[in-house]
């Protein structure tokens, strides 16, 4: 009855990983993860190119896409279980290919930028809608393991954006960059369409906390401080995300955006395979801490270049640091929120994740602009390692308690 209808509690019934609805839900994200990175890894370009900006308003273009996702997580994890998971995930999906579309025929700087927005506002309420239903499958005993099976779509994703993109825009202009975004909305509605997502009924409780407007009603407790820290993991991120492009052109005359992000894809991918069950055996320092080391490193040794080797050294420490940490802080945040908040939980965590990388290109873009790249990767380099002391003060700690007291 409950595959039938898609209605069905929270907690997963199951405990193979890869049932039918769960691998067609990885497919549909997969979609949604290359509309994101097709379009935040080429606007910053976009806006040098064809606006002739500098790296402020170029930051502010690239970042007003994850602004609009921003508003989706903070509202769509409050309503997404009264709206429904696969209806809101239909409606934004739509709404992403004709806005993509609209994107061709805009003009004027202040049009895209607000299209951009409400792309981003469409991509965050599907990121939800469809990221909330998997989770929902995944046996609790299997969590990190399956979150990051998950995360391989969004890493698939991560390869196939930035390299479509670069190879548009070369051969085709940026015309044929919004044509893509929008095949990629309509095969993800296509796959949305033949996909029942499991909802939640809501009990008397959630009815409460519907009619309240506090914090903790649109952000969830529990999780919050862990997901936090994907703020200062998304500002450094979206160093690379937004800028390694104009960064590798002004120094080399050549974008290694495609290249980057493709070897970075193959090692998130490889590492995704194995670091979930690292964390589901020995812990969440065993990984986490690694981690952020590799953030750290990978940002910093962009400080020293752009050319030959360094950009790959620094595309496989970022697949660790960021591709990897990705599904790991996910997997505890949802752990920690419980069966019942999966939705509020992961919305929490992606709009984390969103404000680091939305803020993180007008900062970055300003700092670029002030004292250059290279000086630039060396400051979020630093950012990394703030990352990994809040994580100490708010899990860290804890966690190596519980791992010696149940060993």
């Amino acid at each position: 009855m409950a595959e039938s209808s898609g209605r069905e509690a929270d907690g997963p019934r199951r405990d193979p990983v890869l049932s039918r609805r769960f691998v067609l839900a990885v497919a549909v994200n997969f979609c949604v993860a290359a509309i994101f990175y097709l379009l935040v890894t080429t606007m910053a370009l976009y806006a040098i190119e064809v606006f002739r900006t500098d790296e402020l308003i170029a930051g502010v273009v690239a970042g007003a896409f994850v602004v609009g996702s921003i508003v989706a997580r903070l509202i769509g994890g409050k309503f997404l279980d009264v709206i429904g998971r696969r209806r809101t995930l239909l409606v934004c999906l739509a709404a992403c290919v004709v806005l993509a579309l609209a994107q061709i025929v805009a003009e004027q700087l202040w049009a895209v930028v607000i299209l951009q927005g409400f792309m981003g506002i469409a991509f965050g309420a599907a990121s939800n809608a469809v990221s909330a239903g998997a989770f929902s499958l995944i046996p609790a005993s299997r969590r990190a393991e399956g979150v990051g099976y998950y995360g391989i779509s969004t890493t698939l994703g991560a390869a196939a954006g930035p390299l479509l993109g670069t190879l548009l825009i070369a051969g085709f202009g940026y015309q044929a960059l919004f044509l893509a975004t929008a095949a990629w909305a309509v095969v993800g509605l296509v796959g949305a369409l033949l996909l029942r997502l499991p909802e939640r009924d809501l009990d008397d409780a959630d009815r409460a906390a519907l009619r309240s407007w506090g914090l903790w009603t649109f952000v969830d407790r529990r999780s919050f401080p862990v997901a936090s820290l994907m703020i200062p993991t998304g500002i450094a991120f979206s160093g690379v995300l937004s800028f390694v492009n104009p960064y590798s052109v002004s120094a080399t005359g050549a974008a290694v955006g495609g290249s980057y992000f493709a070897l970075y894809a193959v090692v998130v991918f490889a590492a995704r395979l194995f670091v979930g069950r690292i964390q589901d055996r020995f812990g969440d320092n065993a990984v986490v801490y690694p981690l952020f080391a590799c953030l750290a490193a990978g940002t910093g040794v962009l400080a020293f270049g752009v050319d030959g080797w360094i950009p790959y050294v620094s595309a496989v420490l970022i697949a660790f640091g960021f591709g990897a940490m990705m599904p790991t802080a996910q997997s505890l945040a949802v752990g920690l929120a419980g069966p019942q908040r999966v939705a509020l939980a992961t919305s929490t965590f992606f709009l984390a994740a969103d404000i680091g990388i939305g803020v993180g290109p007008v900062i970055d873009g300003a700092i670029a602009g002030w004292i250059g790249y290279p000086a630039l990767y060396a400051v979020l380099s630093g950012v990394a390692v703030l990352g990994a002391v809040g994580y100490t003060l708010v899990h860290g700690r804890a966690s190596a308690r519980m791992h010696v007291t149940s060993t």
